[in-house]
């Protein structure tokens, strides 16, 4: 019979046998088959090869958490005495890398606030090994205009890096700007159910290989039954995040007119600063959402802790909606100074939206903020 599964299967073996030591020696010298699940692995390949046909890239790299993906990454590509120029608004655990571990290892990084766009390209021109893009930020949207800082980074001799995973490979395609390497953190709308922690490096060929040792020595691996379900996910990751887009934009636009909301951010509203870039490179707006709660920390508090079908969590991209007040949780690491110089408010609040009806979630959102 000439059939074989729909889905790959999940291949659990952390070692493979062979016929003869010539077919081993093969596998080793060309990565012709399998050989140790720290190498390659079936199912994790199957995945790979999936996300780097959507991102449109040759190469795609699995990774135990998208922080593996970025620290693998960064640390294959990166010498000692090079600089690497990135924005202020990284993800924070990006930010940490950046702050506390490249330093040690000889790496200088020079941050610079997203719009502070001159900067940008001065500090680039001063030269840089890689250019380390977010977009959009976490928590506050802001929208980075990727083509024209790749442009120059590349005339600089620099690689453009990418955190996309706000984003999602539905809304922004990085290599349609020359991106050269695109992550995700596949914990989020990749994987879309809250069940798999996972990150992916896409590239090209010869920027694989070098991405592909450092993981083989680091040893950050994707699980295979973990790459399973990241697989499933991308199955329905276009149906997903077209509707999370509309619901957004529609609970944004109900955001902004809440007496007891003072400010809505979100890159679909015109009221947005970046809205006119995120029009541009986007083919939608994402379904995160974050806005300021006309109170103070313990008022916004309150509201997070009424919420009722919005589930108070950290990560984001999934099927259900989660709340999270950013200063107790994801940015509670800094000090008031930093805080304040990032814009994180005591009464910011970040919401993503999931798959639950527009009129539920807002219904929600009323409730909590009525008891304020």
């Amino acid at each position: 019979m000439n059939s074989k599964p729909l889905m790959p299967p999940v291949v659990l073996s952390a070692t493979y046998q062979f016929e003869t030591t010539a077919d081993l020696m093969d596998v080793v010298q060309h990565r012709s088959g399998f050989i140790y699940s720290r190498w390659d692995n079936p199912t994790v390949r199957e995945t790979e090869k999936a996300l780097a046909v959507i991102e449109g890239y040759s190469e795609c790299i699995g990774f135990g958490s998208g922080m593996a993906a970025i620290t693998t990454a960064v640390l294959a590509v990166i010498e000692k005495g090079q600089r690497i120029v990135t924005i202020r608004e990284t993800y924070g655990g990006t930010f940490a890398f950046f702050n506390t571990v490249l330093p040690k290892l000889g790496v200088d990084v020079c941050f610079v606030e997203c719009d502070d766009v001159d900067r940008i390209y001065s500090e680039i021109d001063k030269g840089a090994a890689i250019v380390y893009l977010e977009t959009p930020t976490n928590p506050l949207l802001k929208i980075v205009d990727i083509k024209p800082i790749t442009d120059a980074a590349h005339k600089n001799g620099a690689l453009v890096f990418l955190d996309s995973t706000f984003a999602s490979p539905v809304n922004q395609r990085p290599v349609d700007f020359g991106v050269d390497v695109t992550i995700h953190s596949a914990t989020k709308y990749l994987g879309g159910h809250h069940d798999a922690t996972a990150g992916f490096v896409c590239c090209e060929n010869a920027i694989s290989e070098k991405i592909w040792n450092y993981r083989r020595i680091m040893g950050g691996v994707l699980d295979p039954m973990t790459a399973f379900l990241v697989y499933r996910g991308m199955k329905t990751l276009e149906l997903r995040v077209n509707r999370q887009n509309e619901t957004a934009m529609q609970i944004a636009g109900f955001l902004e007119k809440q007496a007891k909301i003072k400010a809505v951010y979100y890159p679909g509203l015109v009221s947005h600063p970046h809205h006119e870039i995120a029009k541009r490179q986007m083919k939608g707006y994402g379904g995160m959402i974050s806005f300021e709660v006309d109170s103070d920390y313990d008022g916004t508090l309150l509201f997070m802790d009424c919420l009722k079908m919005v589930n108070l969590a950290t990560s984001l991209g999934g099927a259900s909606s989660l709340a999270t007040q950013p200063i107790t949780n994801t940015h509670a690491g800094l000090s008031a100074a930093e805080r304040a110089k990032a814009g994180i408010s005591e009464s910011l609040v970040r919401i993503s939206v999931g798959l639950e009806d527009a009129a539920a979630i807002e219904t929600d959102i009323k409730q909590a903020l009525e008891k304020i």
